[in-house]
């Protein structure tokens, strides 16, 4: 991101805005230093104390040359990115039809294709763009991998246990291969029967990969709990807190991630904004909330810049966020006005333009 300091009227400053220049008082003291995050007491007090204009530091178009290297790595990627989901797609197409899933490919793809991917700046924001409800299943698999090994090394998981986690995630629905496709690819509402069938893919992933042998305990516990919750109130077990394997609670926050944020057949994507709201309020009894802390404090960042639609129709650029409601930031619309939604209760997100 590349940031732009422009000078603005004490009037027009809200609370969220980045102080772009120290504010020195008449005696050369200096009284708020350069990057600090405004809040409404901030402004209220300079107000009193006479001072009339601040520096701003706001987010700017980049450079061309940025562009064009973004665009070239955002290419990369998504060839990346498509050679994977073939090859994780013959691999589930084998375990569909001859039951055994190969180890030293699953190896393979986390040792090296999604090792660097997850690597990668920005991975979560080239993730959005190449959203597609083409091969969801298989390339549902890739994300959640990919977003489980970032997570994974942003809580400091190194060698084979960040392995272990990216192969969680890239099986973690293989049990799905041996769910009758009529029900796997139903554009509508399931019934409670075809759910019932349908949460059996847990169980059924976990005897694919036991009958291929030699896979990791670790990985084998995260495909068969990555939809048990904290609460007891998930499957297919209803297993609660600690009985929950920490490789199973990382997949859970990276499926979750990727299914809202991904079109479906049944169902549209919603917004990151709203994927981490729910993610906070879910992350005391669903969620592990130590995990889901890492995960919005980082993903948090990358959420700084997007251009977003506003439910009034107008298009505006996030400027700030606070971790305490992330789906509610402070936007820059067209005119230049600032729109904290925090307080706007009447305007919302409802769409992602660009990252």
């Amino acid at each position: 991101m590349i940031w732009t300091t422009k000078p603005y009227l004490i009037c027009d400053v809200i609370p969220g805005m980045i102080l772009g220049r120290p504010v020195v008082s008449e005696k050369g003291k200096i009284v708020l230093s350069e990057n600090i995050i405004l809040t409404e007491i901030m402004i209220q007090r300079l107000t009193e104390w006479g001072f009339n204009s601040l520096h701003i530091k706001e987010p700017t178009v980049e450079s061309t040359d940025n562009v064009m290297s973004l665009v070239s790595e955002q290419r990369h990627f998504s060839q990346k990115h498509s050679e994977i989901v073939k090859v994780l797609k013959d691999s589930f197409e084998r375990a569909r039809y001859f039951k055994e899933v190969p180890l030293a490919q699953m190896t393979e793809l986390a040792d090296q294709s999604i090792d660097v991917m997850y690597k990668t700046t920005g991975v979560i924001n080239h993730l959005k763009s190449i959203r597609s409800t083409d091969d969801y299943t298989f390339r549902h698999s890739v994300n959640v991998g990919i977003i489980a090994g970032v997570l994974g090394k942003w809580m400091g998981l190194k060698g084979t246990e960040l392995r272990e986690v990216v192969m969680s995630g890239l099986v973690h629905d293989i049990g799905k291969t041996q769910v009758p496709l009529d029900i796997l690819n139903k554009p509508g509402k399931l019934t409670r029967d075809e759910q019932d069938v349908m949460q059996e893919h847990a169980t059924m992933g976990l005897e694919l990969i036991k009958n291929t042998k030699q896979y990791p305990q670790p990985v084998l516990l995260g495909v068969w709990q990555h939809h048990e919750r904290l609460d007891g109130g998930g499957y297919p077990f209803g297993l609660s807190g600690n009985e929950i394997s920490v490789n199973a609670r990382i997949v859970a926050i990276a499926d979750m991630y990727d299914a809202m944020t991904s079109n479906r057949v049944y169902q549209k994507a919603v917004t990151p904004f709203k994927v981490v709201e729910e993610l906070f309020d879910e992350m005391f009894n669903k969620v592990d909330p130590t995990m889901s802390l890492i995960f919005l404090d980082n993903i948090k960042d990358s959420l700084i810049g997007y251009m977003v639609r506003l439910s009034d129709g107008s298009e505006a650029r996030v400027i700030y966020l606070d971790k305490n409601r992330l789906s509610q930031p402070v936007v820059k619309v067209a005119d230049g006005q600032y729109i904290d939604l925090g307080k706007r209760k009447d305007i919302s997100i409802v769409e992602v333009l660009s990252t």
